[in-house]
């Protein structure tokens, strides 16, 4: 909880440089970046968030992730204080709660499109087509692959779930011949 409290400040710290500067979409991008390449690494995880590590070795390592992700200096200046303060364990949650920030100012929702089988873009297009034209606002599309609903799509914007999974259908049939 006390992280997310940090995360949060921060977050909005940054946001408010990015909204002053008209750059809230890109940094928005290049943090998004950022912190899929930081989840693709868990070594590097551990080099910033260890303090085996010494400060400058951290400070060596953010300054190549920040020129690696292409950052501009404000958000690169953030990634070298949470690294000053033994904080960079936060910035995934930064990062998260930036992009809900941005969202919410660029007038987005982010959907969770869970499928039994991987989908193609022209089906995750039409996805978006229809959840955008529902809540009247640009919806992203994350994907995710589950097996176990057999097949169809679950579609979840924010705490509203659509479930067209073939599991959910069956799940009803069989209460329905219950009764």
């Amino acid at each position: 909880m006390i992280m997310g409290s940090i995360a949060r400040r921060y977050a909005k710290a940054l946001f408010s440089l990015a909204v002053e500067k008209g750059r809230v979409e890109a940094w928005s991008e290049s943090l998004l970046s950022l912190g899929k390449s930081l989840e693709a690494a868990p070594e590097l995880r551990d080099v910033l968030q260890n303090p085996a590590y010494a400060r400058e070795q951290r400070r060596a390592v953010v300054q190549k992730l920040a020129e690696a992700a292409r950052l501009d200096a404000e958000p690169a200046n953030l990634l070298f204080l949470l690294g000053d303060r033994n904080r960079l364990g936060a910035l995934k949650d930064v990062v998260a709660a930036y992009g809900e920030l941005a969202d919410q100012e660029l007038g987005r929702l982010r959907a969770k499109v869970t499928s039994a089988v991987a989908l193609d873009e022209a089906a995750v297009q039409a996805i978006a087509e229809k959840l955008s034209a529902s809540t009247k606002k640009q919806v992203i599309v994350e994907r995710a692959v589950d097996p176990a609903i057999l097949g169809g799509v679950v579609a979840q914007v924010g705490s509203l779930v659509y479930d067209g999974s073939l599991r959910a259908q069956l799940e009803d049939l069989r209460h329905a011949l219950k009764q």
